[in-house]
């Protein structure tokens, strides 16, 4: 890994072609459709000064997971095979001459653009995803470019507007991830959430561990970042542990959590008041501090 991500940084960008794509989601198998969008010298520079700017930014990666955030220095790393990036990667390898795009209709309304820079055997994908409506208005975070002639040129004007960042990069088997938000937008993934809370509500184990799991679905219900949660709760399967309820139980009345069970079967009794604190403890998120004894609710827990 250490390696991917150093040679993405070393990279020689300058010397490099870069062809800029624009994408689309599309319904069929697929996941993308992509036309290739020829700009002029001036565009061609400031996608190269661009991603130079963000590798001198990023300098240190760390593994994604659904609850990982970043820095302002760094980037979140996952295999390009697990995420939906195989399919667009696939449409942008075609031969930019059998894809050029036909006119300003094809860049309206894309999902994103991504750049490919490619030099001596290599290539960089960097990716973005396109803002709404292809804002023009914003002259100090986006570079202003027009479609004429068959190219994007840039121009003074507001005309068409690429941003001054990228939210990952792809290099070889790896994402590196600089926007975790933009990238799940790109990607897909709230679907993955939404259908890993579903499952989880299938679950007969996972069910069985309440008398009634309406809180909880009433909780998360639409939140991404509570869908997310459930989506580890499912990748950790903590409550499949021999005895997680009677250890849970007896946690929580020694530490006074506050989290009720039914006397007869010991299932949790989920309610509005003390559902935070389950979720909680199904991600396996309420630590003790052996320095102070305190106990903290974390938004992550990295294993050491």
């Amino acid at each position: 890994m250490p390696t991917l991500f150093n040679s993405l940084r070393a990279f020689d960008y300058i010397n490099a072609s870069a062809h800029l794509w624009v994408f689309k989601k599309s319904i069929a198998d697929i996941k993308f459709k992509a036309n290739y969008v020829p700009t002029d010298q001036s565009v061609t520079n400031a996608l190269k000064s661009l991603i130079q700017a963000e590798m001198a930014r990023i300098t240190e990666f760390s593994s994604y997971t659904y609850l990982s955030e970043t820095n302002e220095n760094s980037c979140l790393t996952t295999p390009m095979q697990e995420t939906d990036f195989k399919f667009l990667k696939t449409q942008v390898d075609r031969p930019e001459t059998e894809c050029h795009v036909q006119g300003i209709n094809n860049l309206k309304g894309a999902e994103g653009y991504l750049v490919k820079f490619s030099n001596n055997g290599e290539t960089i994908y960097a990716v973005k995803r396109s803002t709404s409506t292809w804002k023009t208005s914003y002259p100090k975070r986006f570079i202003n470019v027009i479609f004429a002639d068959g190219e994007l040129a840039a121009t003074e004007d507001n005309g068409f507007s690429i941003e001054r960042n990228f939210d990952f990069f792809c290099n070889d088997t790896k994402l590196f991830i600089a926007n975790k938000r933009g990238f799940e937008s790109v990607m897909s993934c709230r679907t993955a959430y939404t259908q890993a809370f579903s499952g989880l509500q299938a679950n007969p184990p996972f069910a069985g561990l309440f008398t009634n799991m309406a809180p909880l679905i009433d909780y998360v219900g639409n939140n991404s970042m509570h869908l997310r949660r459930m989506a580890v709760v499912e990748q950790k399967g903590l409550y499949e542990s021999p005895n997680f309820l009677g250890n849970l139980k007896r946690v929580s009345d020694n530490r006074g959590w506050g989290i009720n069970f039914d006397a007869t079967t010991n299932q949790i009794v989920a309610c509005d008041q003390t559902v935070k604190a389950i979720l909680q403890v199904l991600l396996d998120h309420r630590l003790m501090s052996e320095v102070t004894d305190c106990i903290y609710d974390v938004p992550d827990a990295t294993q050491i």
